[in-house]
């Protein structure tokens, strides 16, 4: 009786998976695109719309990097 059942659910469990998968396969209308940057021209370049806002940002920055080696002297060297 186990063995009856088990292969019953299982089976249900099957045919429940693959009618899942070919309702995944329905097509799908586009979205319209949504602008999700707009330039703010009116401060100038680099600015752009806060989205949902009336608000101008601008992101700047800058990086530096310096590195620098020194070779150690050992006793053996230079001392002639």
């Amino acid at each position: 009786m186990k063995l009856l059942k088990s292969s019953l659910l299982g089976s249900a469990a099957a045919l429940a998976a693959m009618g899942a998968a070919h309702a995944a396969d329905l097509p799908v209308k586009k979205a319209v695109p949504i602008e999700f940057v707009r330039v703010c021209s009116a401060y100038g370049a680099g600015f752009f719309y806060i989205p949902g806002t009336d608000t101008c940002l601008r992101l700047s920055g800058r990086a530096r990097f310096e590195y620098g080696y020194q070779a150690p002297l050992s006793r053996g060297q230079g001392n002639g």
